[in-house]
C-alpha cells in the first residue's frame, strides 16, 4: 500500500495512521464527495473467506449506529481481494496519549462515552475492548468510541484473544470476563470505568504490570483506591464494582457524570430520544413551499431586516417597483403587530385556558419549525388533539370567502379530511399570516380512544383569543432566552452567504426570506432550487439516512425523503433536553433541501447538498 493508491475506485490513500498484526489504518480522500477525509482500515485475513465475511457483517451492523460520540462506519469495500472498512476520520489523539486530566474533563469524557456506549448497546452490540487507546479525543474535547473489534490489533497494548477464551485488554477487562465468564453490557460499563480511572490516575485500576499479572489482580484483588478522582470517585467506583449487578446502568452513569461535568445534556444522542412524535415538520415544509410559490407569483421579494442589517444576498429594495419591499410600510404601524420576528412568541397566541375545556393540556414548543407552537389536548378517553399555530412571513393573498375580525382577515380552511381543521389569519400590511391547525394525533393514542368530531369548534375556541390579541397590539415576546449558539439566534441566509452559495453549479438569485430568516430559498439559473430552514426534530438515527460528521456536527443524508427529484441533508446544530419539561430529547436541525431541474439524479443532488453542508457546518457554533 502506498499514498496515492485508489481503493474501490473511490478512495485515495493519503497517509498511513497506524498498523499492526491484523491490519492497518489510512487517512484517505473520498473522491465522490469532493475529497472528504475518511479513515480506511485494511483488514488482513490471509485469504480466510470466513474472516472477510465476518468483517463485512460487523461493518454493516456498526454502520447502523449513529451517535456523536461513536466513530461512524460508512462503508465496507472489496478491492483486489482485500476488505477495507470506511470510517469517519477523526482529527485528534487517543485518550491514552493525552495524559491525566481534571475531574471535570474526565466527567465530560465519561458522560460522552457513556452516551455513545448506550447507543451501541441499543443495537445489541458489545464493544468488548474499551480502553484509553480506543477512545479518540478531538482538539475541542469531543470524545469518541473507536475500534469495535474489526481487525483490532492496531495498538501497542496486548489484547488477549487466544482461541476465543478472552477478548479484551488486561487492566481494562471486567473481573467476570477475566475469569472466563460471559461478556455482558455490565462488562463494558466496567471497562469504561477503568478507562476513566486511567484519565485521572494515569494507570489501570490495578496499576501497571504485565498482562498475566493484571489478569490475576483483576480476579483476586480490589481496585486501588483513587487519589485524584475527588467528586467523581463514587460513580466511578460503582462502575468498577466487582460484581456486575453492583454497577450502574449506562443512562444513570451518564447523568451523574454529566452533572459533574456541569452540563446535564452531555452525552445525549439519537439513542436517547423519546417516543417519536407526529412529523409536523413535513406538513410545515409543504405549507411553506406553497407560501413561497405564492410569494414568487406576485413578484414580491421579501427581506427581513434584523437589527437594520441587510440580509446577505437579499435585495432590500426601494419601494419603486423594483421588487423590493416598501420601506415606508416596513417601518409603519402595520408590520408592528409582529415586531422583531426572532423574539415573537407563537405560544402566546394559543389559548391554553379555552382549550382546557376539551381535555388536559400541555404546551409543546419543539415539534417542527421554530416559528410554531402546539398545545396538546388529551381527552378523558385518551384521544389526542393538537392545536398548532405558526407565524409565516410571506405576501400571499387571502382566499375567498373570508371575513374580517377587526384588522385581521380570517379564512376558514376546512379540510376534506375529518381529522383536520384550519384557520388562516392574514395580518394588515400583507407581510405576515398565521395558520391555526387542529388535528387528531391518532398514531400516538391508546387503544379505545374515540374519534374527535369537533375539531373546527376547538379551532374557533382558540381563534377568539388569537384575533383579540392581534387587534390589541403586538404579538407578545418570548419570556425565555435561547441557549448560546441556538438556531433561534442564527440566520439561514447568512449561513449560506459566500462559500456555500459559490459551490452551486450556477448563479443564485435573490433569496426569498422566511420568518426571522429561519427559512431562505434561492432559485439557481441552472434550474435547481436551494432551500435552507431551521427546525426542531427528534434526534436523527440510522433510519434517517447516511451519517457523516463535518466540523464536529452530525450530518445526515436523508435522500429524497421530502420529495422526488430532490435531496435533503440535515445538519445537527445542538441536541438538548426539551424546555417543555416532558423529558424529551430534541435536536435543532439545519435542513438543506436541493431540488433539481429534472436532469440530475438524487445521488448527484445529494453529493452537491453534502458539499454545501461542509462550510455551513463549519460556520455553526462548535459542538460541546
Amino acid at each position: 500500500m502506498q499514498s496515492g493508491q485508489i481503493i474501490g475506485d473511490r478512495y485515495r490513500l493519503e497517509e498511513r495512521l497506524g498498523s499492526g498484526g491484523h491490519g492497518e489504518v489510512w487517512r484517505a480522500a473520498d473522491l465522490r464527495l469532493h475529497e472528504r477525509p475518511v479513515a480506511l482500515k485494511r483488514t488482513r485475513y490471509e485469504g480466510d473467506d470466513d474472516g472477510a465475511d465476518r468483517v463485512r457483517r460487523e461493518a454493516r451492523t456498526l454502520s447502523r449506529i449513529n451517535h456523536p460520540h461513536v466513530v461512524a462506519v460508512h462503508d465496507v469495500v472489496d478491492d483486489g481481494g482485500e476488505v477495507w472498512v470506511v470510517m469517519e476520520y477523526v482529527a485528534g489523539r487517543p485518550l491514552s496519549k493525552i495524559g491525566r486530566v481534571t475531574v471535570e474533563e474526565a466527567a465530560r469524557y465519561g458522560a460522552q462515552l457513556a452516551g455513545g456506549l448506550e447507543a451501541v448497546h441499543a443495537h445489541r452490540i458489545l464493544h468488548r475492548d474499551i480502553k484509553p487507546a480506543n477512545v479518540l479525543v478531538t482538539d475541542d474535547g469531543f470524545a469518541k468510541l473507536a475500534d469495535f473489534g474489526i481487525s483490532r490489533a492496531l495498538h501497542n497494548d496486548e489484547t488477549v484473544t487466544a482461541t476465543g477464551a478472552l477478548t479484551g485488554t488486561p487492566g481494562y477487562l471486567a473481573p467476570e470476563v477475566a475469569k472466563g465468564e460471559r461478556f455482558t453490557e455490565a462488562s463494558d460499563v466496567w471497562s469504561l470505568g477503568a478507562t476513566l480511572y486511567y484519565t485521572l490516575e494515569g494507570t489501570t485500576p490495578f496499576g501497571d504490570d504485565n498482562a498475566h499479572a493484571l489478569l490475576w489482580k483483576t480476579v483476586s484483588e480490589e481496585v486501588r483506591p483513587p487519589t485524584r478522582a475527588g467528586r467523581m470517585s463514587p460513580v466511578m467506583l460503582r462502575m468498577l464494582a466487582k460484581k456486575p449487578g453492583g454497577r450502574p446502568h449506562l443512562r444513570e452513569a451518564r447523568r451523574e457524570l454529566a452533572i459533574l461535568a456541569g452540563d446535564p445534556t452531555t452525552g445525549v444522542g439519537p439513542a436517547l430520544a423519546g417516543a417519536p412524535r407526529r412529523p409536523r415538520w413535513l406538513l410545515a415544509a409543504v405549507a411553506a413551499a406553497v407560501v413561497l410559490v405564492a410569494a414568487i407569483s406576485t413578484a414580491i421579494w421579501v427581506a427581513v431586516d434584523r437589527g437594520n442589517t441587510p440580509v446577505a444576498g437579499a435585495d432590500t429594495g426601494s419601494g419603486d417597483g423594483d421588487g423590493g419591499p416598501d420601506p415606508e410600510r416596513a417601518a409603519g404601524e402595520n408590520t408592528s403587530i409582529v415586531g422583531d420576528p426572532a423574539t415573537a412568541d407563537p405560544c402566546a397566541l394559543l389559548d391554553v385556558e379555552s382549550l382546557g375545556a376539551f381535555g388536559q393540556t400541555r404546551i409543546r414548543t419543539d415539534n417542527g419549525d421554530l416559528n410554531s407552537c402546539d398545545v396538546v389536548v388529551t381527552r378523558d378517553d385518551g384521544a389526542l388533539i393538537v392545536a398548532g399555530l405558526t407565524i409565516w412571513h410571506n405576501s400571499a393573498e387571502p382566499d375567498e370567502p373570508n371575513r374580517q375580525v377587526g384588522e385581521i382577515t380570517v379564512v376558514n380552511d376546512e379540510s376534506d379530511l375529518p381529522e383536520e381543521c384550519s384557520r388562516d389569519l392574514y395580518l394588515p400590511g400583507g407581510d405576515y399570516n398565521i395558520t391555526l391547525d387542529v388535528w387528531q394525533e391518532t398514531w400516538n393514542e391508546p387503544a379505545g380512544a374515540g374519534e374527535v368530531d369537533n375539531l373546527c369548534e376547538i379551532a374557533d375556541a382558540n381563534l377568539d383569543h388569537t384575533t383579540t390579541l392581534l387587534n390589541e397590539g403586538q404579538v407578545p415576546r418570548r419570556t425565555w432566552e435561547p441557549a448560546a449558539g441556538s438556531l433561534y439566534t442564527q440566520s439561514a441566509c447568512d449561513l449560506l452567504a459566500g462559500e456555500p452559495l459559490e459551490r452551486l453549479p450556477g448563479n443564485a438569485a435573490r433569496p426569498v426570506v422566511g420568518f426571522a430568516e429561519w427559512d431562505c430559498q434561492w432559485d439557481v439559473d441552472d434550474g435547481t432550487e436551494l432551500r435552507v430552514l431551521f427546525q426542531h426534530s427528534d434526534p436523527l438515527s440510522e433510519d434517517s439516512g447516511e451519517r457523516f460528521v463535518l466540523s464536529g456536527h452530525e450530518v445526515f443524508n436523508e435522500g429524497d425523503s421530502w420529495s422526488e427529484d430532490s435531496c435533503l441533508v440535515s445538519i445537527v446544530n445542538r441536541v438538548a433536553v426539551s424546555r417543555d419539561g416532558d423529558g424529551d430529547i430534541v435536536a435543532e436541525l439545519v435542513r438543506i433541501h436541493l431540488e433539481g431541474s429534472g436532469e440530475e439524479s438524487v445521488d448527484e443532488l445529494c453529493a452537491l447538498a453534502l458539499d454545501i453542508a461542509e462550510p455551513v457546518a463549519a460556520a455553526l457554533p462548535a459542538v460541546s
